[in-house]
């Protein structure tokens, strides 16, 4: 009970900023959309780290077992390879996000209407894709 007590006390600043702003327009779920794949990226990382340096710990305490020591340092290639995999596609994720990013405007669109004369099409003059 005093551990479930302690927990609250220690997470209860975080709900008091916990507030969300209202959705807009789309480039406010996009912006939530990146933040939140940040986040995961970030524990993702963190996690990779964690088991690169938990099994280079474990093959340097294990000098004399070649069994284990070949198991972690297996683990330690895996590890790296995973961190590779998941910073290269967070990378392909922000450079296709910066490709198509949009920038909010003020400035209105043209109404061309159905005057010819400045690039409107009259409604009967619709061409029909076949």
């Amino acid at each position: 009970m005093k551990k479930i007590f302690a927990f609250i006390v220690a997470v209860s600043p975080l709900t008091a900023f916990a507030q969300i702003a209202p959705v807009l327009d789309v480039n406010d779920v996009t912006v939530r959309a990146l933040s939140f794949g940040d986040t995961v990226i970030y524990i993702l990382v963190a996690l990779a780290v964690i088991f690169i340096v938990y099994n280079v710990v474990f093959y340097l305490i294990k000098p004399n077992d070649s069994a284990e020591r070949t198991t972690a340092g297996l683990n330690i290639l895996w590890g790296i390879v995973g961190l590779f995999i998941i910073v290269s596609i967070w990378g392909l994720v922000n450079i296709f996000t910066n490709s198509v990013a949009t920038v909010p405007t003020d400035e209105n669109l043209p109404n061309l209407g159905m005057n010819p004369g400045v690039g409107g099409i009259p409604a009967n003059a619709v061409p029909i894709v076949k």
